[in-house]
């Protein structure tokens, strides 16, 4: 959790919560040191409590909108100080936090009442959203407690199908958005699923993404939705003409005319810009509606969140590739044989994925996989791996654990599961009696089914200390002939075929 005073210069939603009666109840001195500096920061009047009893005594006496509410009290379990909240003041939003990850209480908290469940330590921004969110909620509430005192019977079923429609309708897109960003895998472009949630649920004519240039000090348009409505003329905006930058220091987003801008930070920077062209629907207005600026924040904390999460994925997984290579030059280093050789079957491999017609998650699969498919290799002693002569049975049987030993090294990274497993297979037989698992037929991943072909086929054409290489003919017969029994029929035709074809 941030310290209040770093978010100063970020106070993006001061408006949308300021004046907020707030009650804090924790028996964390820090905790409500923090939180109540920040909700001070941003005007909200703060109460605070470090016992339930406590918590209680302060509502006796004052006015309070949200409270704040630690699970684990010293003196009363959060849930039921819940439940005592929600009997006396059903208007009065609650939103727990724990440090203690128990879908339990997340289930029980609901069912009586609460608003939200934040999990210790959260972000000021994700708190910043949940206030604005429950506050929202309140006012319905509040609302409609105070007509129900007054309308007639019938007018208030009215009024309370019409509140619950537009409830049902708002959660039903905050759902929606919250669904498609979370069915996002890591090669789905992040910007075109933006630029097509806001199309889905937003009344806009247009919208884009633009990224900034600060050399030419401009934005850029970098995707927009042009294939759906229409085209966005503006492809460049300068900054210092047509936006007032110094506007976003005070709040998130600015509007002019019927467009509005709205950052897309991450860690408190800028990386670009949401442009949003409202319909006009036979109106002059201008101002967006409240909810469009509201599901328009959620879908940039989204999206910034499946970048930030794919920024620190591609690092570690550069991190976890870097690693590998120091062990492959460990092992080229043993056995220049290995260097050419994985070369050699990763680019075949991925000839042949392509021309199997692989999608691109297991062409990068392959691409992976194929330099370091003998990383096990780098646990067979010298007097084996480096000997000119036959192998004995004992000492092709710890050649063999060589693709046990790469998944072995392979799964220490969890990010690698998945090419983990083709190391591990890529010495299976088609007939079901190859190694280690003796897996048949589609059985064996089919990456691990694409490198078997290929590396048997180079193996058969290199030079080895103890054979001369193998003719290209002698070596596609040798493939014909196990078509079927060592290799997969379908991916061994393929690959007859595509070497025939360069010869």
């Amino acid at each position: 959790m941030r310290l209040a005073s770093e978010y100063i210069g970020n106070q993006s939603d001061l408006f949308m919560i300021e004046g907020s009666k707030v009650l804090l109840v924790d028996d964390s001195p820090d905790i409500v040191e923090i939180l109540s500096d920040f909700l001070c920061l941003n005007g909200c009047t703060v109460h605070t409590a470090s016992t339930g009893r406590g918590g209680l005594e302060v509502l006796s006496r004052e006015e309070v909108e949200i409270v704040i509410l630690d699970i684990n009290l010293p003196d009363v379990n959060g849930i039921s100080l819940l439940d005592n909240i929600k009997i006396n003041n059903p208007t009065i939003a609650v939103i727990m936090i724990t440090g203690q990850h128990d879908p339990n209480f997340v289930v029980e908290a609901m069912k009586k009442g609460a608003s939200d469940f934040l999990m210790k330590p959260f972000e000021f921004d994700k708190l910043m959203l949940t206030m604005m969110r429950v506050l929202r909620e309140r006012e319905l509430l509040v609302e409609k407690e105070s007509f129900l005192h007054t309308l007639e019977d019938k007018k208030k079923i009215e009024m309370l199908n019409r509140e619950l429609q537009n409830k049902i309708k708002e959660l039903t897109t905050m759902y929606h958005i919250s669904n498609k960003f979370n069915s996002l895998n890591i090669f789905d472009d992040v910007y075109d699923k933006m630029i097509h949630i806001i199309s889905e649920v937003m009344e806009v004519q247009s919208c884009g993404y633009y990224i900034v240039d600060n050399d030419k000090n401009e934005l850029i348009l970098f995707k927009d939705n042009s294939n759906i409505n229409e085209v966005i003329n503006e492809k460049r905006i300068p900054l210092a003409d047509n936006l007032p930058m110094d506007s976003f220091s005070s709040k998130r987003f600015f509007s002019i005319g019927r467009k509005l801008y709205l950052p897309l930070t991450i860690k408190g920077e800028r990386i670009g810009f949401i442009m949003v062209n409202r319909k006009t629907n036979g109106t002059r207005k201008n101002a967006f509606p409240e909810s469009d600026v509201f599901f328009l924040k959620l879908i940039a904390e989204k999206a910034s969140t499946q970048i930030e999460n794919r920024m620190l994925y591609e690092s570690l997984f550069e991190s976890v590739l870097h690693t590998l290579t120091s062990l492959i030059s460990a092992i080229n280093k043993r056995d220049s044989y290995t260097e050419g050789h994985c070369k050699r079957v990763t680019g075949s491999s991925l000839q042949l994925g392509r021309a199997i017609g692989l999608i691109d998650y297991e062409e990068d699969v392959i691409r992976v996989v194929g330099p370091i498919h003998d990383l096990g290799k780098i646990g067979v002693p010298d007097s084996i791996l480096l000997k000119s002569g036959k192998l004995t049975d004992e000492e092709y049987q710890i050649m063999k654990d060589h693709s046990a030993y790469g998944e072995e090294i392979l799964n220490r990274f969890e990010i690698l599961s998945s090419e983990a497993k083709i190391i591990r297979h890529h010495h299976e037989r088609f007939d079901g009696r190859g190694y280690p698992d003796t897996l048949p037929g589609e059985d064996i991943p089919r990456c691990a089914r694409i490198i078997a072909v290929c590396d048997a086929y180079d193996a058969m054409t290199t030079n080895r200390p103890y054979r001369n290489a193998l003719s290209r003919e002698t070596a596609l017969d040798e493939i014909k002939k196990c078509n079927g029994v060592q290799f997969d029929p379908d991916i061994a035709n393929v690959f007859i075929t595509m070497m025939s074809d360069e010869a």
